[in-house]
């Protein structure tokens, strides 16, 4: 812990392009008035209600949509005239098409979402770093602290005890007593200046932020990938559709379609507020670390920090110089102390105790020389650096492009409903495909009729045989013929038959009256039997 990172400090962070782009997209409150103050604050309502409206945007696009595709059906969802295959192939390419592209539009979503995961994971990487230096200095500083009161000062006072024991040269003993006095001085100043050094950085702990980044990121991430790979099945659904002439799958992807369609313009809505939210954080990210900062830790120091310029001093350099002078003059008076004291006290056993005294000064020594490396700005700005160009670059990037691709996925899911919507209303069984030509319904028709008259006419037992076979049109015909020419004779006895009686022509008339047409069926033809199937007159052609 603590290792510089080589970075050149000469180069400060400055905002990306697209960052100033998307901070300069109007911020509106609630009642549609523009906002003055565009900077990144998310605990401020106003501002909260500006990135509401740039994301309820793409919501009212989804209204639209909706409802546009709603009049569609309604307009369309009566038509059910039959059409021949040719006239859905147009539809079946544009659907195609049209697929391939909303494949390449989530595609690009699944690049900015790599893009931005990777971001994420050099923020979060390079905030772990910050943290670990923060806590290097804050444990650094306890233990210096520890040693100096919990160690070196109990010690000196059992010294101090033993120095107020009578002495045979009471000069050498005031000496001994004041240098021993000018020891713990200089150790209560040094644990004074660790105070202060470590006092402002108690608020600072981002181990709790930082999890629970982890934790975010850790469900993020595959939950977009999931729900981009939920769009590409649904895309390869309606591809599989299209190929087979399935109309399953096409009435499937009309029902998930309306769903990926509401979810992409959703994500869109998201996305933009986020966009918009990263880039007014990225115009100035120290700005938004000096609000967010404990009011313990004073501005210069965070300034410091985040710029590390050459013109600014270490704000903790007076308190560590304090402390080094003080351990020094500490260490110089111990000498003093043990030189004395051996001499005046020598069967008092003092050596053990002061032998421990200047190990812990020189322990504390060591301690302060990390603790000068450890608050140097080089390492802090260095992941301050990566951190903010992790995000305001390469993640704020794959945040527009998943932004892009979801507004494009969007209005390509759109088409797609509408597209397919007309396309499978239009699909029927595979023999409707194509309309039926009236020759083909004329040849195939007598074929059928002479099946229905050799399956219905019975065998009359009492009359000329029932009509039967390949001949049935012909015999029909010529006694339809025969019986107009001699309407009162039998064909086959040349007597009258009663009315009523079966015959292939119109039934005789006895009376010529007007208004009123002859034989019990008023000249219509007669059918064979009562049982049997009425001859209609395209029978005849």
């Amino acid at each position: 812990m603590g290792l510089m990172e080589p970075v050149d400090t000469t180069h400060h962070y400055e905002a990306p392009l697209i960052a100033k782009l998307l901070h300069k997209l109007p911020h509106y409150n609630i009642t549609f008035h523009r906002i003055a103050n565009t900077t990144f604050r998310p605990t401020d309502a106003v501002y909260l209600e500006s990135l509401g409206i740039l994301g309820s945007v793409p919501a009212a696009l989804l209204i639209v949509s909706l409802f546009g595709l709603l009049l569609y059906l309604m307009t369309r969802c009566c038509d059910r005239k039959p059409r021949p295959a040719h006239s859905i192939k147009s539809l079946k390419i544009t659907l195609s098409i049209v697929t391939v592209l909303c494949c390449a539009a989530i595609g690009l979503g699944l690049y900015g979402n790599d893009d931005l995961h990777n971001g994420l994971l050099e923020v979060l990487t390079a905030g772990r770093k910050v943290d670990n230096l923060v806590s290097s200095v804050r444990n650094q500083t306890h233990i210096l602290e520890n040693t100096l009161a919990m160690k070196i000062r109990p010690q000196l006072v059992e010294l101090a005890d033993i120095f107020d024991q009578p002495a045979s040269n009471q000069t050498a003993l005031s000496q001994l007593i004041m240098a021993l006095n000018v020891v713990q001085g200089n150790v209560t100043i040094a644990i004074n200046a660790a105070g202060d050094i470590r006092r402002p950085l108690m608020g600072i702990v981002m181990s709790g932020f930082l999890n629970m980044g982890d934790q975010w990121e850790l469900i993020r991430w595959p939950g977009t990938v999931a729900i981009l790979a939920l769009l590409l099945v649904l895309c390869a659904v309606l591809l599989v559709g299209v190929a087979r002439h399935s109309r399953c799958a096409l009435i499937l992807f009309s029902v998930c379609g309306l769903l990926a369609v509401t979810g992409s313009w959703l994500m869109s809505g998201l996305y933009l507020s986020s966009s918009v939210a990263v880039g007014d954080l990225c115009i100035d990210p120290a700005e938004y670390l000096a609000s967010e900062a404990p009011s313990e830790m004073p501005t210069d120091v965070l300034l410091y920090y985040t710029q590390c310029e050459s013109v600014r001093s270490n704000p903790f350099t007076q308190r560590l110089r304090e402390s080094q002078n003080a351990i020094n003059n500490a260490r110089t008076s111990m000498s003093t102390v043990s030189k004395v004291s051996l001499v005046l006290f020598k069967s008092a056993g003092l050596q053990p105790k002061l032998g421990a005294v200047t190990a812990d000064l020189n322990l504390s020594e060591r301690l302060l020389t990390q603790l000068t490396a450890l608050v140097d700005c080089k390492a802090i700005h260095y992941n301050y650096l990566t951190a903010a160009r992790g995000l305001c670059e390469g993640g704020l990037l794959g945040l527009v492009l998943m932004l892009i691709a979801s507004f494009i996925a969007a209005i390509l899911l759109t088409v797609m409903v509408w597209v397919d919507s007309h396309t499978w209303i239009y699909i029927r069984k595979r023999n409707d495909y194509s309309q039926v030509d009236e020759p083909s319904y004329i040849s195939h028709q007598p074929q059928q009729n002479h099946q229905n008259m050799t399956r219905t006419l019975p065998r009359n037992h009492n009359g000329p045989p029932a009509i039967s076979g390949s001949h049935t049109l012909a015999h029909a015909g010529r006694k339809h013929h025969e019986m107009m020419a001699h309407p009162h004779v039998h064909p086959h006895h040349g007597t009258m038959r009663p009315m009523g009686t079966h015959t292939l022509g119109r039934l005789p008339s006895h009376n010529h009256s007007p208004g009123h047409m002859p034989g019990p069926n008023n000249g219509k033809y007669a059918t064979l039997s009562k049982q049997c199937k009425t001859l209609e007159a395209n029978d005849f052609y």
